[in-house]
């Protein structure tokens, strides 16, 4: 064979080798793509199906309308299909529906239509507190939030509730009501710009036993929480004179007759004067 065309066929074989050679080098990257894509595209469909599945279970577990409020304190809402009545935790607005009339006040209507402003239809959700699902009547108790706010804590900042703690203190938001509470009557809102309400919630918080934990924990402390005017002062409903939690005075005084004040203006304001031992007056 004549030495050109050897050559030729040479030259010939070596450009076929290298284009079947490119040719799949090109189908397997093509392969290797789609392959990358299709796992993609899996992972998220897979995603979203997760997604959708678990929307409805959240909205159901979370959501309950209000059907109905009863008044400042008490809703009604659909829960899992059923209606049920549910007692706010910590708060106790006056009364406006009770059976008793003599027992309704006008202060009563108006936490009842703040309640009906603010939760009239809306979708709510609930927070319990440890084991306490239901009261002996057979309501739920509970927080309730509305568009993310505790409205439990809102009604005794608005000053239509005092922290109310008959039956406890709350054990996730104490310091919240007490700021909140501390607020209200400092501004004299709504219940604490009324003369009569004041002094008849003054005398139940006593009852309660607030503010005797409170008087107990301060005479405890090695630093007790009335340094100042802006502090806690206490007294007895059966005299009127106020005192520091510190002042020795206070462990004569009765849990049900213990009363406080947040500063020395409160107590003044209610007919109170200031023990010359521990008041320096």
């Amino acid at each position: 064979m004549p030495l050109c065309v050897k050559k030729t066929s040479l030259l010939t074989d070596s450009i076929i080798n290298n284009s079947t050679s490119c040719s799949v080098n090109d189908c397997t990257d093509d392969l290797r793509r789609k392959e990358g894509k299709i796992k993609t595209h899996s992972k998220i469909i897979l995603i979203l199906l997760v997604l959708l599945l678990s929307l409805p279970v959240l909205a159901v577990a979370a959501h309950y309308k209000v059907i109905r409020v009863v008044d400042g304190d008490t809703i009604v809402i659909d829960y899992n299909g059923s209606p049920e009545k549910v007692r706010l935790l910590c708060v106790n607005t006056p009364e406006s529906v009770h059976p008793d009339k003599k027992q309704n006040v006008p202060m009563g209507t108006v936490a009842s239509q703040y309640a009906k402003k603010r939760l009239s239809g809306k979708y709510v959700d609930l927070a319990f507190e440890g084991n306490r699902i239901r009261g002996r009547y057979g309501r739920l108790l509970t927080y309730v939030f509305v568009d993310g706010a505790n409205f439990n804590l809102e009604l005794v900042r608005e000053g239509l509730s005092p922290y109310y703690t008959k039956y406890g203190l709350s054990e996730n938001y104490d310091k919240d009501f007490r700021e909140a509470e501390r607020f209200a009557r400092k501004h004299h809102l709504h219940i604490w710009g009324d003369t009569a309400l004041t002094s008849q919630y003054l005398r139940l918080k006593s009852k309660w036993g607030q503010k005797e934990s409170a008087a107990k924990s301060t005479l405890q402390s090695d630093q007790p929480m009335a340094k100042s005017d802006g502090g806690l002062y206490v007294g007895s409903s059966r005299s009127h004179t106020f005192h520091r939690p510190s002042c020795g005075y206070v462990r004569r005084i009765q849990a049900a007759n213990l009363i406080s004040f947040e500063s020395r203006e409160e107590a003044k304001k209610y007919g109170y004067i200031p023990c010359k031992i521990c008041c320096g007056e």
